[in-house]
This record gives C-alpha cells, structure tokens and sequence, in this order.
C-alpha cells in the first residue's frame, strides 16, 4: 500500500456517526453530503479540509448509527485515514468497504504525541505513523485482505467484473 500523508484533525472518545454527518445532510446530492461533513460539531472543519487528511480519534470512534451516509462524507472529503484508539466495528466495517483506512493505535498513550494541524505520513503495511517532528507513532498494521480492499478504494471493486483501477 502507497503512504498516506495529509494534516491531521483531532478529535475525542465516542465520535458518534450523527455528529461526523449530521441527518440534516443525508442526500443524493453529493454537494450537499459533502458540505455536512462535521457540520454539527463544528462548520469551519469541513470547507477547510484537503484531500488525504487524516483524522485522529479516541475510542469508540464511529458509534452511532449503522448508516454509511457519514463514510460518504468522509470518502467524498477525501478523508486520507482515520487513526484511532479503536472503532465502532459497523463502522470500521463501512469504512474498509468504502475504502477508507482506519487504523489502531497499537500504543494509545501515544495519541498524546499527534497534534491538530501537524502534517503526518503513515505507512499502513508496516504499521508506522511519522509526524513531521519526526516523531513516530505505533500502528496496528491491517491483514493484506484489508490492505488490498482499501488499495483499490473499497470492496465492491474486487468482485469480478468491476472496474479495476488501481488492482493488480
């Protein structure tokens, strides 16, 4: 799997799903899906996120509801990662279907070493998450299953006859 690089976003224990894409912002209209992302919690994340960020989470991130309306949300922002001290399991399984890498810190007192705004590079097969103060950060590396469902940007992409890009 290629690196992740992007800037980080921190945020605390319990993440739930209405609070990463409020219901207000359920649509067809990815515009709208897109600008609800955060929305809630706070306006100014959204219009200011750039494709390949990386969100920081404590424990229990994703809890809430089943919906995949959040992970849209989150893949249409170009959300790069998501690192936390763990996840909701519906919704680290949404978000590996969806392509969206969630990674455990494999030491959570490290969480205290990533700060908002910092710019990090995170190498999910081997389980590393570099800041840009060079300070390294432990990572539960994924099984290559998983790896390969997030390398070609989520599972319906390898069953037989889906567009293949990205696949090797």
């Amino acid at each position: 799997m290629t690196p992740i690089r992007g800037r980080t976003w921190l945020f605390g224990d319990d993440l739930n799903t209405d609070v990463i894409h409020p219901p207000q912002f359920f649509s067809l209209d990815e515009e709208k899906v897109k600008r609800g992302l955060f929305h809630g919690l706070d306006p100014d994340i959204q219009p200011n996120l750039r494709p390949g960020d990386v969100l920081i989470g404590g424990r229990n991130f994703g809890c809430g509801s089943s919906r995949e309306t959040s992970v849209r949300s989150l893949k249409l922002n170009g959300i790069g990662a998501i690192v936390a001290v763990d996840f909701a399991r519906i919704f680290f399984r949404n978000c590996t279907n969806n392509g969206v890498p969630c990674l455990t810190l494999a030491q959570p007192d490290q969480r205290d070493l990533l700060r908002a705004g910092r710019t990090v590079e995170i190498d999910p097969t081997a389980g590393r998450l570099t800041t840009d103060a060079g300070e390294h950060v432990s990572l539960d590396p994924p099984g290559e299953f998983v790896q390969r469902v997030w390398q070609v940007g989520g599972l319906l992409a390898l069953l037989p006859g889906a567009r293949t890009a990205g696949r090797s």
